[in-house]
């Protein structure tokens, strides 16, 4: 039994007559009569009673009636299902993020994906980047924003740059640096640093060394927090200074001074990235909306880091 035949029964059962069903469907009518008489066959019971002047349906074909409308029902509603679900309109989709570099931009996606497609089921997760390698490797996401991939696992993802950041310095209130609008690095030398963990973000850490080795000494890095919020809250404490990515100067706390450094870092890079086996139309959809939205964001994130 086939959709084709409910179709054809229902279509004479509903008219009570088989040429008005044939123009309905636009099939020959003999393709109709016949299709009726198969299905009569593989049921073992007559469903229509035709005459040259009528067509009524027996007591048989008053139930299957009913249940064929059901079955075709929920099979139009699967067929609309499915093509929602191709166009990204339904689904899930699950989302890493690591919180100080998509602070300043990831609300704003959220809302416009969640305007765009209210029904699908979206889960945000805030990971590191090395979180969010096993949650790829889990399943959990479809997309991350995070930094650029190490080289061994490139190969498996697709990635695009969506910002380029650089490091800018945190002062406590009352440093001496602080009425300077630009801070040459080195001037810096003999101060405590407070940087965020180098297990936490590698590429940060690491950035932060490089900067002021080019400009002539290395860092005294007396605390080492897991909490950028705890970088702040130590600086403005007047622990140390830091070298912060400019993007976390949302976090910083009221009395902290936040200033351009010379020389400038390196680009410091956010990307979002997935898995070239993964394709989740959710996630095409809401990778439209940031294409759309990633000459604002850059516009907005790279600016300049002082102020």
């Amino acid at each position: 039994m086939e959709l084709r035949h409910l179709r054809y029964f229902s279509a004479v059962a509903q008219h009570l007559n088989y040429s008005a069903a044939a123009r309905r469907l636009h099939v020959a009518q003999p393709a109709i009569s016949q299709t009726v008489l198969d299905l009569e066959a593989e049921l073992g019971v007559k469903l229509l009673l035709r005459t040259r002047r009528s067509v009524q349906l027996t007591a048989a074909g008053v139930v299957f009636l009913q249940k064929a409308g059901e079955i075709l029902f929920q099979a139009e509603a699967a067929k609309r299902l499915a093509q929602r679900a191709a166009r990204g309109e339904v689904g899930k989709l699950g989302v890493g993020f690591f919180g100080s570099a998509t602070a300043p931009i990831l609300p704003a996606l959220v809302q416009a994906y969640r305007r765009k497609f209210p029904e699908v089921e979206l889960h945000l997760h805030e990971l590191n980047p090395d979180q969010q390698l096993a949650a790829f490797d889990d399943g959990r996401i479809d997309l991350g924003f995070s930094r650029p991939l190490p080289a061994e696992r490139r190969a498996d993802f697709q990635e695009e740059l969506v910002y380029t950041d650089r490091l800018a310095l945190a002062l406590p209130p009352g440093h001496r640096l602080a009425p300077q609008k630009l801070i040459r690095l080195k001037s810096l030398a003999a101060d405590a640093f407070v940087q965020f963990h180098r297990q936490g973000a590698p590429g940060l850490f690491d950035e932060v060394i490089a900067t002021c080795r080019r400009a002539g000494f290395s860092p005294r890095v007396t605390n080492e927090p897991n909490f950028m919020a705890t970088v702040m809250t130590l600086v403005e404490s007047g622990l140390g200074v830091s070298l912060i990515p400019s993007c976390v100067r949302g976090l910083a706390r009221p009395r902290t001074v936040i200033r351009p450094i010379d020389p400038k870092s390196a680009g410091i890079a956010l990307c979002v990235a997935w898995k070239k086996s993964d394709h989740n139309p959710a996630r095409s959809a809401f990778l439209d909306i940031l294409k759309a939205a990633r000459p604002a964001i850059r516009m907005q994130m790279e600016g300049g880091g002082g102020s």
